[in-house]
């Protein structure tokens, strides 16, 4: 897996599992489903070669996106935070 960003377009997350088969990356979304409640999709995308690879979207739902943020918080140093859109503010998490 490469990154991640926040699509400030639509206001998801995205995953960018470019190196992943389109089976796992559903199998990861199931995954996430299941275990997690996470609502999100599967994203084609065609890069400059003309390669066909899949990202996973993140559902915009407001729910969804803090949910995701709350899961993956801890494990984000403060620098990193830019790439969920989000900002550390006196100790608390909040989205921007």
């Amino acid at each position: 897996m490469g990154d991640s960003y926040w699509n400030t377009a639509d206001k998801t997350v995205v995953i960018c599992t470019d190196n992943f088969t389109e089976i796992e990356v559903e199998l990861l979304i199931k995954t996430l489903k299941d275990n997690f409640d996470l609502l999100a999709t599967k994203r084609r995308r065609i890069k400059a070669n003309k390669e066909v690879c899949w990202r996973i979207r993140f559902s915009s739902n407001s729910e969804n996106i803090t949910k995701l943020i709350t899961l993956v918080e801890p494990y984000f140093i403060p620098s990193m935070y830019y790439k969920l859109n989000i900002d550390y503010d006196c100790l608390r998490l909040k989205i921007i």
